[in-house]
Parts: C-alpha cells; sequence; structure tokens
C-alpha cells in the first residue's frame, strides 16, 4: 500500500513537473510512416521548413521516415514513444482502416489528436489512353464482369478501403491487386499493369504530364481545378471522402504541449508561402481539430469493418 501511494505520488509529482517547465526546450522528432519522397512526407516536410523559417516553435523538427507494413510499423513507433511532446507523427485515415483490416490492435483511439492540416479531395485515376477513358465505363464493365477492372491498391489501407466503399455503393465488384505505396501505384497504372487506382487531387496535380487522368472524384461537388471529373454522387453513388493528414502524439501527451503543436500548425497555415503552396496543389487550407475529427474517424471505422470479410476474398 505504501509502495503504491509513493510511486502514485511519484507519478503525480513527474506529471506536474512535466507540464509546468518550459516546452519545447530540445528538437520534437515527428514520424512519418512513409519513404521520403510521398505525399504525407512532402506535407511534413512543408511545415518543417515553415515552422522553423517562421521561428514558430523554439526548437527544430527533425522527420523521422519510417516505412513499412502499410505505415503501421512508423504509427506502432509512435505509440510506443514517450508522451512528452518530443514525439509527434502525421499519418492518414489509415490509422483506422489497419484496425479494421486486423493488421494492428490499435486505432485512432491510442492517440492525442493534434489536428489536421488542410485536406485535398480524393479521385479514381486511369491512364490517359486507358481502354476506360470515363467511370461510366468502369462501371459498366464491372457489371457486366465482375472482378474485371483491376485496381492498384495497398491492402488495409483508405487507398483500398475507399474503392471497395465506392464497389459496395455502385453494386460492383472490383480486383484488387497489392501493388504498395502511391509511386507503385502510379507505376502501375501507367505501365499498364493494373486499370485503375486512388489518387489525392494533388497527386493528379503533380503527375498530369506523366499521363494520369482522373474519371471520378469522391467530393461534395466537382472541383474548380477538375471542372470536367464527374463526382460519385452524379452517378448515384453516394460516397464522399477526403485526402486528410492527420497530426497525432502518444497518449498521454500532456495538453499544454499539445496546444504548444498545436498553435504552431495553426500560425504556419497562415503563411503566404503555405497558403500559396496549398492553392497551387488543391489543399483546402483549413485546421481540424480533435473535436471534428473524432467522429470522422468514429465513422470511417464503424463502416470499414463490415467490409473487412470481403476485402479479404478480393
Amino acid at each position: 500500500m505504501i509502495q503504491r501511494l509513493a510511486l502514485s505520488l511519484f507519478t503525480l509529482s513527474f506529471a506536474v513537473f512535466a507540464r509546468s517547465e518550459d516546452f519545447p526546450k530540445r528538437p520534437i522528432k515527428i514520424i512519418v510512416p512513409t519513404n521520403a519522397g510521398g505525399e504525407v512526407d512532402a506535407m511534413a516536410r512543408i511545415f518543417q521548413r515553415n515552422l522553423q523559417k517562421s521561428k514558430l516553435l523554439p526548437v527544430k523538427t527533425v522527420i523521422l521516415n519510417l516505412p513499412g507494413a502499410g505505415g503501421t510499423l512508423g504509427t506502432r513507433k509512435l505509440k510506443e514513444s514517450p508522451p512528452d511532446g518530443y514525439t509527434i507523427g502525421l499519418w492518414t485515415p489509415g490509422i483506422v482502416t489497419s484496425k479494421a483490416m486486423g493488421i494492428v490492435d490499435f486505432d485512432h483511439t491510442a492517440f492525442e489528436i493534434i489536428g489536421r492540416t488542410g485536406y485535398s479531395q480524393l479521385g479514381f485515376g486511369v491512364k490517359s489512353d486507358s481502354k476506360f477513358n470515363s467511370i461510366e465505363t468502369i462501371l459498366s464493365q464491372s457489371k457486366a464482369k465482375p472482378n474485371s477492372v483491376q485496381v492498384a491498391t495497398n491492402i488495409g489501407l483508405p487507398v483500398h478501403l475507399i474503392p471497395l466503399m465506392f464497389a459496395e455503393s455502385a453494386g460492383i465488384e472490383f480486383k484488387f491487386i497489392q501493388i504498395g505505396g502511391g509511386a507503385k501505384r502510379l507505376s502501375s497504372i501507367l505501365g499498364g499493369h493494373t486499370d485503375m487506382a486512388m489518387f489525392s487531387l494533388l497527386a493528379f496535380i503533380q503527375h498530369e504530364s506523366s499521363g494520369i487522368k482522373p474519371v471520378v472524384i469522391l467530393s461534395e461537388e466537382r472541383d474548380p481545378l477538375l471542372p470536367g471529373v464527374p463526382t460519385a454522387r452524379e452517378l448515384g453513388v453516394d460516397l464522399v471522402m477526403q485526402d486528410t493528414r492527420i497530426w497525432l502524439a502518444p497518449k498521454g501527451t500532456p495538453p499544454e504541449r499539445l496546444e504548444v503543436i498545436r498553435t504552431a500548425l495553426r500560425q504556419a497555415m497562415k503563411l503566404p508561402e503555405i497558403v500559396k503552396e496549398f492553392k497551387t496543389l488543391g489543399i483546402h487550407n483549413t485546421f481540424g481539430d480533435a473535436a471534428e475529427l473524432q467522429p470522422f474517424l468514429d465513422n470511417m471505422l464503424e463502416r470499414s469493418t463490415p467490409l473487412v470479410a470481403k476485402a479479404r476474398n478480393q
């Protein structure tokens, strides 16, 4: 009993000390669960560069790329890091789809949510000279011959579950082919090895000259940057999804420290450099807090879980 009391007092004293000391005093590590050069990494480096340039934090931020297992190596490392504010991470709604697929035993509730720094629209794309020159031809083919349209994917991540949601809502079946990360999926499409894949608006803009063509967008309404691309809802498929980048911290990180980082991110989003870059890349420059993201992630987990059995048979 005495030992437990002493341990409790020590833990309380440490927590009070951790909250009361000046923060931060040393570099903050940002875990990115992908290779350098990907979309998540690009977002992290936009903020790393501008946080340092504008001195929005009194210390440097250091990016640590931990790719592998569909992002779960990096997210697990983040989950197991000390909850002191000196290790944070940037990831996607894959934090919940990996749990739905049974790849990991944790989801967004195992972390503190710092916030969302903007979002981009999502859509499906094909090779410019593909025989599937529109989403209508893809739907027609899939209805006539189920599983004949091959979708490049990364099993267990949103690029897998969201197209599966689309197929479920449209009453069709796709053939999912495990390819890997965004660069590999793009190469698979351009090489003619698969027919279609999901990409963000950012990817469509960045790789337009490579020969990738968007055929449908998963937004409320048509995007001004892609006015000729129909929405899923126009086709009678009720699916709206966004490409979201979510900043996370280990569970138990003091709220005061989370707020320091959250404030710095909010301020960075107002910088002219980021405003201009986001506009060019088709990223909506709006910050989303934990109160907004929690129900979004809860809903994605709820929608994804019933599709797991079907997904495993694809």
